[in-house]
């Protein structure tokens, strides 16, 4: 995969995620130098080698950074220098920080999980979110994630919810209710797999419902209402004495 494909370009609302992933990017191609105006215009008249490849380094700087930008946001990434560029992308979200702040608290504290999303990418969501908060100055301590965490939970989640109410208030921290959370979601799953087992076995338990009587059809006579070994025509599927004298005497035989 490319790098201009590799994160999601700059928008109106993904700066602070942005700006790390361009970072990382300028530090790996040997660029945030002049990307962050660490390493300034050598001496010398434009012709000279190390102008050159400092210039050439501005401009392949340049060129990453609007790859790696929305259609939308090219009016704040003119100029030539990279510096700038990135210097005024920072004002401008700074100057809508107030807006910012205020949106993404409300939004913080109205998260909810969906029933069926993994714990881990809950827990990614909420902690991408503080971290939002805290890049553009809000105060975003451990309890208000610890709230955000546990009061966004599925009702399945209810009594695990209760039981931190006991946990001491110096154990209680992001990373021990992150751990609870985890071990929680593998105690459900392994209840609702050996709740699964248990109605497959009911089910296989369950009887037959019996035939009706007046149903039966006896292999004997060939008459309905009773069993072959209830037959009254016959004794254990043999002829009976009496049907047999009857047999008998029709036949002109001798008994």
């Amino acid at each position: 995969m490319s790098d201009r494909s590799s994160f999601p370009k700059l928008n109106d609302t993904n700066y602070h995620e942005w700006s790390i992933m361009i970072d990382a990017l300028l530090t790996r191609k040997n660029l945030v130098g002049v990307a962050d105006g660490m390493e300034s215009r050598p001496p010398g008249s434009d012709n000279t080698k190390a102008v050159k490849g400092w210039r050439r380094k501005c401009a392949e700087a340049r060129a990453e950074i609007i790859l790696h930008v929305e259609p939308s946001q090219f009016p704040h990434v003119r100029g030539s220098d990279p510096a700038e560029i990135l210097e005024n992308r920072r004002t401008i979200h700074q100057a809508r920080g107030f807006g910012t702040r205020v949106s993404l608290r409300r939004e913080f504290f109205r998260m909810k999980m969906t029933p069926g999303t993994p714990i881990s990418r809950w827990i990614a969501d909420v902690r991408r979110a503080a971290f939002q908060l805290e890049e553009i100055g809000a105060n975003i301590d451990e309890e208000d994630t610890i709230v955000v965490l546990t009061n966004g939970l599925p009702r399945s989640y209810e009594q695990f919810t209760v039981t931190l109410d006991s946990t001491p208030a110096d154990d209680l921290t992001v990373l021990y209710v992150i751990t609870r959370l985890l071990n929680e979601e593998s105690r459900q799953a392994s209840s609702a797999s050996e709740a699964s087992v248990d109605q497959a076995m009911a089910a296989a338990l369950v009887k037959k419902p019996r035939t009706p009587l007046a149903n039966i059809t006896c292999f004997g006579c060939g008459q309905k209402g009773h069993y072959r070994s209830d037959c009254p025509s016959s004794s254990n599927g043999a002829p009976s004495a009496s049907t047999a004298i009857v047999a008998s005497e029709e036949s002109g035989a001798e008994w």
